[in-house]
């Protein structure tokens, strides 16, 4: 029987261990924990034992012992405070199951379908809005955007303009909740503005629970549809678990969404040769339409786009790292994790190792094409959405909005990055850091423009827009 712990990063300090090192940069620990002790290793977050899996197999472990071996439920606390014990993932299992299957119909293709107006609609807002030449900053810009999106598709174009801007301001306090390294006890700012949003954001939401209930909708859309969801068994689905995962989808959404999305135009914008790539299909696919008709079939054809968020994804994944921690001593090729440990996956390392992606620090979208013949990509590789019972629920609106942005961006200006796109320090969401600005110049999509993205087209193989 293993009885041996996973190797110990050095250069911890007395205490504190490594938590200054991690607080700093936790990639860097991260990777230097993979080029001094391999696939599996541990570091030290005062006296609290972090113990790391690299690669598809140990992912797949991961994914498949949740709720098993491993919990999620214990590895988050932040969560809890953030939203409630008995909520989703946090939730016995058949709960959990019972306010998934809440959500999931929502986000199935003939749903989906909805979503694309309404994602076209705020993106060419966001075209009105900076008009035809400036600057602008990747999330400063983009993070409302994504905000705008779940607002509108989520809660209803009259709550949109009635309280969106109200809505995001709550919202950006009451996700400095997520804290992963400070004890959750300590009255630091951001945390005392975490809970005073969050009361204010239930209040909010109860009101329109309430007013819906006394005027529905009809027909119903998301939020209309959420009200009057049942529970298999005929119970009513408490209001508090509805204002959850309200709160939930938005959150997950606006954590992960916008800084994915930031960092595809910033990987699209300093590789001008796929950049072609795209607005050939684009040319293809939308010829000289500004967008205000994008149909979701014009957006399952942007394949190319597909491709390119998938790399985005694996080289920038905005969630660094995933938490679980061990139910019963762990045996793992020859060593031993004990019940209590914590237990991380890092896709910010694992998207990098050559044992999954031959030539890892290029960007190279084509590796996820499937009639590449030169593709290898190995199950449980890329896991920025997770994997599993867990997966992101909204992965599929999340990769469709970003979609949609990037191509009536496209679509509509000529962009260049200013700055160097590095991520931010310290231990938050892997965001690009400000400033990241990209300099624009609306497109003339006439004329010598159309010209243009013919011969893009003609060059990249695309048929041309008829």
């Amino acid at each position: 029987m293993a009885t041996a712990p996973l190797p110990m990063l050095d250069g911890g300090a007395p205490v504190l261990g490594h938590l200054a090192q991690f607080f700093r940069d936790p990639v860097a620990v991260l990777k230097r924990g993979y080029q001094s002790r391999g696939n599996l290793f541990s570091f030290n977050l005062m006296g609290r034992r972090m113990n790391v899996m690299l690669g598809a197999e140990h992912n797949r472990f991961f994914f498949e012992e949740t709720d098993k071996l491993l919990s999620i439920r214990e590895s988050m606390p932040f969560f809890l405070k953030m939203f409630s014990p008995d909520f989703y993932s946090f939730a016995e299992m058949d709960e959990y199951l019972r306010q998934r299957a809440i959500i999931m119909p929502r986000f199935k293709a003939v749903s989906m379908k909805n979503y694309v107006s309404v994602m076209a609609e705020e993106a060419l807002n966001l075209v009105g809005r900076l008009g035809d030449t400036g600057e602008f900053d990747l999330i400063p810009t983009l993070g409302p955007v994504v905000m705008d999106i779940a607002a509108h598709s989520f809660m209803g174009r009259e709550f949109h303009e009635k309280l969106g801007h109200e809505f995001f301001e709550l919202f950006r306090d009451f996700s400095g909740g997520m804290e992963f390294v400070l004890p959750l006890w300590l009255p630091t700012p951001k945390m005392i503005r975490s809970q005073r949003a969050k009361k204010k954001l239930h209040a909010i939401l109860q009101s329109w629970i309430d007013k819906r209930r006394a005027a529905p909708l009809d027909p119903p859309d998301f939020f209309q549809t959420m009200i009057e969801t049942k529970y298999p068994d005929g119970r009513a689905v408490p209001d508090e678990i509805i204002r959850h995962l309200i709160l939930l989808l938005v959150w997950a959404g606006h954590e992960t969404t916008a800084g994915q999305v930031s960092w595809a135009l910033a990987d699209i914008l300093q590789n001008p040769g796929f950049q072609g790539v795209l607005r050939a299909e684009l040319a293809s696919v939308l010829g000289d339409s500004d967008g205000r008709d994008l149909s979701w079939e014009q957006c399952v054809a942007m394949t190319k786009m597909d491709l390119a968020l998938r790399e985005t994804e694996r080289l920038h994944p905005v969630a660094f790292i995933l938490s679980r921690k061990a139910t019963t001593d762990i045996e793992r090729d020859g060593y031993v994790i004990r019940k209590g440990e914590f237990v991380l996956l890092a896709p910010s390392v694992t998207h990098r190792m050559t044992e999954s992606f031959t030539h890892p620090d290029r960007y190279d979208p084509e590796r996820f094409n499937p009639d590449n013949p030169e593709a290898r990509i190995e199950s449980n590789s890329l896991i920025g959405f997770g994997g599993g019972m867990h997966r992101c629920a909204g992965v599929n609106f999340a990769r469709m909005e970003m979609k949609v942005v990037l191509a009536m961006l496209l679509q509509h200006y000529d962009m260049e990055l200013i700055d160097e796109a590095r991520p931010i320090a310290g231990a938050g969401t892997y965001w690009p850091a400000q400033p990241c600005r990209v300099r624009y110049r609306k497109r003339d999509r006439g004329g010598a423009a159309g010209a243009d993205v013919a011969a893009l087209a003609k060059a990249a193989g695309c048929p041309a827009h008829a």
